[in-house]
């Protein structure tokens, strides 16, 4: 007898096989990544083409065969459509679900990793806010998720908390203000980018009002993440540069979601990392 099981979670990739049937990877609560074969799901007709959508969340009905679970059918819960009707809002969507692809892992469990991904989506099909926000906090969060949240208590080197300016180490995960730095003999860089983020390193400069936001972003409950604002187009700015920065470096690759979103903004400002410069 074939056992069927049934589970919620979020297409986050689509890959096509022959001309009718696809991979679909799903991020799930309890089971992290896991990948259903659907069968006849590219037809117009077929019985699974509503969750067969990336970004569609909604609750997957399958049943194992072998070493494949085979897509049997399902509901979907919120298909995202907005998202279709924008291609800026499409393409940040895309880079935020490579992200977690990358960040998660197939039987591990990614409750966090799904709400964050959720809510994000749905702060981008809505405009809540600036994209550059809701990348940036997407970013931070899922670095902190995944182990790589930094020390921003204060400078690493005298204690100092307060400050006008400080610098995030990147690589170290630590702050470094201003009279620190100058005392190090160091000079002040003049940006936050290094072209190659693994021999380099690397330092952003943080205002305060972008620390601020840092510290909350890794911090804040979830269904608050976005419940803050930076009036200042360059703290703006400077809060995604720098989240971005931050996540990139330490996963030691960019991402071509990132650079064809970048393309479509902002045609001369990203590099060959996929990184606004």
């Amino acid at each position: 007898m074939v056992r069927q099981e049934a589970i919620d979670g979020i297409v986050i990739r689509v890959r096509d096989m022959g001309d009718h049937d696809r991979y679909l990877t799903v991020l799930t609560a309890e089971k992290g990544r896991i990948t259903l074969l659907a069968k006849g799901s590219r037809s117009l007709r077929g019985s699974q083409t509503a969750v067969s959508q990336l970004y569609t969340y909604g609750n997957f009905e399958y049943y194992r065969r072998g070493d494949f679970k085979i897509l049997k059918g399902g509901s979907p819960i919120e298909s995202f459509y907005a998202l279709s009707q924008d291609i800026d809002r499409l393409n940040l969507a895309a880079y935020l679900c490579d992200l977690t692809r990358e960040l998660t892992d197939e039987g591990q469990e990614a409750g966090e990793m799904l709400r964050l991904l959720l809510n994000a989506l749905h702060a981008i099909s809505t405009g809540l806010c600036p994209q550059e926000q809701i990348k940036g906090a997407f970013e931070l969060r899922a670095a902190a998720i995944s182990g790589y949240e930094p020390d921003l208590s204060g400078c690493f080197k005298c204690g100092k908390t307060e400050s006008e300016f400080f610098y995030l180490n990147v690589m170290d995960g630590a702050l470094l203000c201003a009279d620190c730095l100058s005392a190090g003999g160091e000079q002040e860089p003049t940006g936050a980018y290094a072209d190659e983020l693994r021999e380099a390193r690397v330092l952003c400069r943080m205002s305060a009002a972008v620390l601020a936001a840092f510290r909350y972003c890794l911090h804040a409950p979830l269904e608050r993440l976005l419940s803050f604002a930076l009036a200042d187009p360059e703290d703006l700015d400077l809060f995604s540069k720098s989240a971005e920065t931050y996540l990139l470096s330490h996963i030691g690759h960019g991402f071509e979601s990132l650079r064809f979103y970048y393309s479509l903004r902002e045609p001369q400002s990203h590099d060959k990392k996929g990184q606004k410069v």
